[in-house]
């Protein structure tokens, strides 16, 4: 089991996710009218059906972070 820290985008805290459960990917720009855009990724899991976690980092970081075992949270915890 491998498991990625991620920062959300809502508050800034830190989300653990197993990458075995990630079901998708994208990265979302959020338009509004007379504010700042907002881009943010969503991480799905396949045991949440919310839609996703909204974090920080892009795509590109995250399968980097998936694929590179120095990022997994279970190994630096010991």
């Amino acid at each position: 089991m491998k498991i990625i820290a991620l920062t959300s985008n809502f508050d800034g805290k830190l989300v653990y996710i197993n990458i075995d459960t990630i079901g998708h990917i994208y990265e979302y720009e959020k338009k509004e009218q007379y504010e700042k855009h907002e881009i943010y990724t969503v991480v799905g899991t396949t045991t949440h059906n919310n839609g996703g976690f909204k974090v920080k980092e892009n795509a590109k970081t995250i399968l980097k972070m998936i694929s590179d075992d120095k990022y997994n949270v279970l190994k630096q915890a010991k």
